[in-house]
């Protein structure tokens, strides 16, 4: 038996575009209970071509949008395309963003509200940083690298570099202040058989 995965996209106007994400084969009896279902890497191919095709839909959508110029004001004409590599939660992704050129004073424009410097989405740099504080980076990474279909960063050096990062932008809480005259008569310091 098989099965087609498709995802159909329905526009404001009612049309509809559909695209074939993937198939999957099992046998037609339950003699190996292995064959019950998706298995991980065909839950994970599933999850990264879902990914790719809403992404490409929403980077088509963007494109559309015209800029004006920041200087003088007028409507910028599409100069050429560029890549742009997006780590998602759900797989690597490729952008594929306009530059533009106004024709009025020769100004560029990189587009309408496209973050510069961006290489992951927040959602996986969050779960990044709450797995590394949890688990010893090269375990976070290797749980990232098995669950998801994540396939950039895993190496523990980057997942600590990202940690670091999220924990810089987020907000800080209140720390509760100790006064500097309290001492203490001795420090314990206790760790896990992990360490």
């Amino acid at each position: 038996m098989a099965w087609i995965v498709r995802l159909v996209s329905v526009e404001a106007d009612g049309t509809e575009h559909s695209t074939d994400v993937v198939q999957i084969s099992r046998p037609d009896t339950l003699a190996d209970l292995a064959s019950l279902g998706l298995t991980l890497a065909e839950s994970k191919q599933l999850l990264a071509g879902v990914q790719q095709e809403i992404v490409a839909a929403q980077a088509r959508l963007h494109a559309a949008l015209r800029p004006e110029c920041r200087d003088c004001g007028t409507p910028c004409r599409m100069k050429d395309y560029r890549q742009h590599e997006i780590a998602t939660l759900f797989g690597q992704v490729t952008v594929r963003l306009p530059r533009f050129h106004c024709a009025g004073c020769g100004s560029a424009e990189a587009g309408v509200d496209w973050p510069p410097r961006v290489r992951s989405t927040p959602e996986l740099d969050r779960l990044r940083a709450q797995l590394s504080v949890l688990l010893t980076y090269r375990t976070a990474a290797d749980l990232l690298g098995q669950m998801f279909p994540v396939d950039a960063g895993l190496d523990p050096e980057s997942l600590r570099r990202h940690t670091f990062k999220v924990a810089e932008t987020s907000p800080m809480r209140s720390a509760t202040e100790t006064p500097a005259s309290a001492s203490a008569e001795a420090v314990t310091v206790t760790l896990d058989a992990t360490f």
